[in-house]
């Protein structure tokens, strides 16, 4: 008893350590103990779950083989009930698979007695034989054509459906039946583990006890983690704070502002004129919009691009800051359109005046990228002194006022006033009715002749729009022809008297009228269309006719204002398709005479007020100029306004080569042009006579 004492004491003094600063050792011990517990038990698991592993793989891959095996036989027959290279594909690949997966079964480590006898050494039937058999005679039957084929279809069926699917199947249920044992293997050796662990823990708790200052120390060090952590988390959160705050900021001026010149938009803009409230201190609202307008913008994105376009863009921008006070609202609501909203503006005058200052900073040339460019603006302005203006009827009568000034001629400053409004509606009213009328057909062509000055003979008519209204008879040209230019209708008027005219002279010449031409008037609109030559040509081909039988009738305002534009190009496409184009209206102080040398023209006609004076030595000597210009550029001259016989005798002297006006005749519908015909036709015979 005493011995074992002596052994007692002396384990507890060498293992069981009870000096606290001896401590580190037992914590050794007993990590050493864990370690080697749990390593032990770690490998022994691994090496289990490694071979449960594959035994289950066996087992899934040889369930598969059987169903690899009926789909190929599956895949066969239908490649020869319904050939495609989609389903050779899918025999190819399941073929492919079965082989692979019968290689990976038979060379696998530690293949169990009763499968190697399966695989390898069954006298009647070894399965690695019969497989790599199946293998080869699919992909054999797959080459085969005709009754090879099916010969040997036949023979992979009756392989198939017979001993190779009982063997896969024994095959299956053994790697199954392995795949259960090691299973249960792995159950037991995870209750050994569990049960070394328990006596593990057992012995560490009866010996090798964790001192209290290991928990307080582990216990502080994760406290210390936390903090660290916390910190590191509120530094996070404070960080995408401002993170937040800077983007909603940058959200918000975004929502409120113009990417492209940095100005407020239609959203903020609305939103100032919302909020425009009366105040005890200031009483009803006073306040201006101006809405600003750019002229000739679109050629500068049409010749010089888009990025010059947005520079012209940013530097008005500038300039309208630059014109407007500091506590006023500078925006851009989109395109080339700006508005300016004026704070408690002094008077009308002084609005005028900041509308005529915009306009005259905006129309001075501005250095873009080494180019030069050259834009305009309008402006129209209204007042608001009470509170009830809403923003929509603000900007409404801006853009009343801003419709005016365009139709004034662009670069003009225009203010909204009630007159305006009646005005706008009055011409409303009329385009509806030039809509209707368009509608109704109600546009007729009247003929005004032409003759030559030398032979006396008939040159040609001109075709001229008359309006036959179901109520006020005939309208003037002078009534409708500027409000349907205005309103973009003016083109259908011209092509419906075109087709009109053609369809006339045709039905002359029908009944046996020598009238050699028609001449038609084309507005800017209309020739802006550069399908226009090809229109023309159609129509009159439709007919019969030729581009010599109608002549096309150019304002000269239509030059200056469309240098920029298609109507120069379209011009031109005309007179190459063979149409004559004459220069209408020369003498109102638009001409331009570079246009008429680059331009090929086949004829000038006089304006009105060039003949009117005649007979006088001044206005004679104008025209025997224009004369002796046209002589030397090959254009005839025809003077329009030939009222009396002294207009005809002196233009005739002068040189014209072809007079229209009243002491011809004056326009006329078709049947009164037919007899006036008749008359001028039977006057000529009897002068000849």
């Amino acid at each position: 008893m005493g011995v074992f004492s002596k052994i007692i004491r002396k384990f507890q003094r060498h293992v069981c350590i009870t000096d606290p600063q001896s401590l580190w050792k037992r914590y050794a011990v007993g990590f050493a103990l864990v370690v080697v517990t749990i390593g032990a038990a770690h490998y022994a698991s691994i090496r289990a779950i490694s071979a449960s592993e594959m035994d289950a793989k066996a087992s899934h891959i040889s369930t598969q083989q059987i169903m690899l095996s009926q789909r190929i036989l599956f895949l066969m027959r239908e490649s020869d009930r319904n050939p495609s290279l989609e389903t050779e594909a899918r025999l190819a690949s399941a073929i492919r698979l079965f082989e692979s997966s019968h290689e990976w079964l038979t060379t696998r480590q530690q293949l169990s007695p009763a499968l190697n006898q399966l695989y390898f050494e069954n006298d009647e039937f070894p399965l690695d034989y019969f497989s790599r058999r199946f293998v080869k005679t699919a992909r054999f039957a797959m080459e085969a054509q005709g009754q090879v084929r099916a010969n040997m279809e036949n023979q992979l069926v009756a392989l198939g459906q017979q001993n190779l699917l009982s063997a896969l199947n024994t095959a299956s249920r053994l790697h199954e039946q392995r795949s259960r044992a090691q299973t249960r293997w792995l159950q037991r050796l995870e209750a050994i583990a569990l049960g070394a662990a328990l006596i593990v823990l057992f012995l560490e708790a009866a010996v090798i006890f964790i001192p209290a200052q290991i928990s307080v120390s582990r216990a502080i060090r994760r406290l210390k983690r936390r903090s660290n952590q916390l910190t590191a988390s509120y530094e996070t959160l404070k960080n995408r704070n401002e993170e937040l705050v800077a983007a909603r900021k940058n959200l918000t001026h975004a929502a409120n502002h113009d990417a492209l010149t940095g100005l407020l938009n239609r959203r903020a803009l609305y939103d100032f004129l919302t909020n425009q409230k009366p105040t005890p201190e200031s009483g009803d609202v006073a306040l201006s919009v101006l809405k600003i307008d750019l002229d000739r913008f679109k050629s500068v994105n049409d010749t010089l691009g888009h990025k010059v376009g947005d520079d012209v863009l940013i530097a008005v921008a500038n300039i309208l800051l630059s014109q407007a006070r500091s506590d006023d609202l500078v925006s851009r609501i989109g395109g080339d359109e700006f508005v300016i909203v004026v704070k408690a503006p002094r008077s009308m005058d002084a609005l005028e005046s900041l509308g005529t200052r915009i306009v005259d900073a905006i129309s001075k040339p501005m250095k873009i990228d080494g180019a030069t460019c050259r834009i305009g603006a309008s402006v129209g302005f209204t007042m608001a002194t009470s509170s009830v203006a809403t923003p929509d009827q603000l900007l409404i009568e801006a853009d009343l006022a801003l419709y005016e000034a365009k139709r004034a001629g662009r670069g003009q400053v225009f203010s909204y006033s009630g007159d305006l409004r009646t005005e706008i509606d009055t011409r409303e009213a009329l385009f509806a009715e030039i809509t209707h009328a368009l509608a109704e057909d109600q546009f007729v062509p009247h003929l005004q002749p032409q003759i030559f000055t030398g032979s006396g003979k008939i040159y040609g008519c001109e075709i001229l729009a008359r309006w036959n209204h179901p109520t006020r008879g005939i309208i003037a040209p002078g009534t409708f022809l500027a409000a349907a230019e205005e309103a973009g209708m003016i083109r259908q008027i011209d092509l419906i008297m075109v087709e009109k005219g053609l369809d006339l002279l045709e039905q002359f010449r029908a009944r046996g009228m020598e009238v050699p031409s028609i001449s038609i008037n084309a507005s800017p609109d209309t020739l802006r269309d550069p399908n226009l030559p090809d229109r023309l040509l159609q129509e009159v081909l439709a007919r019969g006719l030729s581009p010599q039988d109608l002549t096309v009738e150019v304002l000269e305002s239509t030059l200056i204002e469309s240098e920029d534009d298609e109507a120069i190009q379209t011009i031109e496409n005309l007179t190459g398709s063979g149409f004559a184009v004459v220069l209408d209206d020369f003498g109102t102080g638009y001409a331009s005479m570079s246009n008429l040398s680059r331009l090929r023209f086949d004829g000038l006609k006089l304006d009105r007020s060039l003949v009117e004076p005649v007979p006088n030595a001044r206005a004679e000597s104008i025209i025997g100029a224009v004369v002796a210009l046209s002589r030397n550029l090959g254009m005839r001259v025809v003077a329009e306004g030939v009222e009396n016989d002294a207009h005809y005798e002196r233009v005739k002297a002068l040189g014209c080569d072809v007079v229209q006006g009243y002491r011809l005749g004056y326009p006329m519908p078709a049947e009164a042009f037919a007899d006036w015909y008749d008359t001028f036709m039977k006057s000529t015979q009897k002068r000849q006579a």
